[in-house]
């Protein structure tokens, strides 16, 4: 297992946690792997902080690490499809987020991921499709 972060302080966290695990500092944007590296690959609720231009670097890079057949997944904000749900996540994101959370839940990132090269890919959504699982083939 690698663990990626830009940031010291949380990879010497993730190392106390996880002392089996490697961690490398770095971006995602400019993932420090070679072509074809991984099975897998997965993030949690991080997407939503990066602009749209390095949400595509990104997903890119994603897939260049990827082996073939290799899987990418995500869980982040989506706008919800149960309009009860709209108020509570509007709000939360008007709190505590920034103007790229917003730019996320109005991205439809399967068509994103399949422009990108990723195939069968799938959406599950949670909480009144405020929240999204995303599972996409190289």
């Amino acid at each position: 297992m690698t663990g990626l972060d830009a940031s010291v302080r949380s990879l010497d966290r993730a190392r106390q946690n996880v002392p089996t695990a490697q961690f490398v500092e770095g971006f995602a944007e400019e993932l420090p792997f070679p072509d074809s590296s991984f099975d897998l690959i997965h993030t949690s609720v991080a997407l939503h902080e990066m602009q749209p231009v390095q949400l595509r670097e990104i997903l890119q890079q994603a897939h260049r690490v990827l082996k073939p057949d290799g899987i990418f997944t995500f869980v982040d904000f989506h706008q919800p499809t149960n309009p009860i749900f709209t108020p509570g996540l509007s709000l939360f994101l008007f709190l505590f987020e920034t103007e790229t959370a917003w730019n996320l839940i109005q991205t439809d990132l399967v068509k994103l991921l399949t422009e990108i090269g990723f195939q069968e890919s799938k959406q599950t959504l949670h909480a009144g499709g405020s929240l999204q699982v995303v599972q996409a083939k190289k």
